[in-house]
């Protein structure tokens, strides 16, 4: 009984801790360049708290500190997360007529996708006439390796950044034709990245396939990847690459768009 309460208290403690953490930086992003002082009077907390909190923050860089002038301001993190949720946004709003045209020359679904919590996030679907459902779905969460908008965006990665994601998971069959082979899905990424789209040729779903390309931001670092999709008798693997072509250029003409008007 001892021990519930002890975890539950360590548990509170933290969830207060975050709670805290965001209302500074929501201070610092609506007055931003603020001494400790004033920090902690408007988030009315102690001195010695708020500056534990900000050195934490500090270290994940999601605030910064001016030793000049002693005082602190939002940190490149924060800005980190918030240009990805507007490009995220701008990727749906910007990329819509793009989606149409695609759903119309290749007569397959469209996905719009974002990596979210080391899986792929299925943003938006625009779905063909007569469409096939797959589980490539709008509003659904998918493992990146196993689906060719996950294999898209993990073809861009650094040899440093593949390695803390291998680290982390195990590759485990979503069917018999899943890539369960770290070297052999590294192989699967540089021909990827090669030919300019991925291919899903019934790795998360039997009977589905699809080919995805990334979409990038203005320094060209990987930020969503559209999709299409289909069931395994209406998407032909002789059609891979004329697909993936178009799948890709569409990508390259939103991408453009965004980092255009973003």
């Amino acid at each position: 009984m001892k021990e519930n309460k002890a975890a539950e208290a360590d548990r509170l403690g933290r969830v207060q801790s975050l709670v805290r953490a965001f209302g500074i930086l929501d201070e610092l992003g609506s007055r931003n360049a603020m001494t400790l002082s004033e920090l902690a009077n408007l988030v009315d907390l102690p001195k010695s708290t708020a500056h534990r909190l900000l050195t934490t923050m500090e270290t994940l860089e999601y605030v910064q500190f001016d030793r000049d002038n002693c005082r602190w301001s939002v940190g490149v993190g924060a800005f980190r997360v918030g240009s990805a949720f507007a490009e995220t946004s701008d990727f749906e709003k910007v990329g819509r007529g793009i989606m149409r045209s695609l759903v119309l020359e290749v007569n397959h679904s469209v996905n719009l996708c974002v990596p979210r919590s080391n899986a792929i996030f299925y943003l938006k679907q625009l779905e063909a006439r007569g469409g096939w459902p797959t589980a490539a779905r709008e509003g659904i969460s998918l493992p990146m390796y196993s689906t060719a908008a996950g294999k898209a965006i993990m073809a861009c990665w650094t040899e440093a950044e593949l390695d803390l994601y291998f680290g982390k998971r195990e590759l485990v069959q979503r069917t018999y034709r899943t890539i369960d082979n770290r070297d052999a899905m590294r192989r699967e990424l540089h021909l990827t990245l090669q030919r300019g789209f991925a291919i899903d040729d019934e790795e998360q779903a039997d009977g589905t396939r699809c080919v995805a390309a990334v979409l990038t931001d203005r320094i060209g670092q990987p930020r969503g990847a559209l999709s299409i999709s289909n069931s395994r008798s209406r998407l032909k693997k002789t059609k891979f690459q004329e697909i993936g072509y178009l799948v890709a250029n569409a990508a390259r003409k939103m991408s453009i768009q965004v980092n255009h008007f973003g």
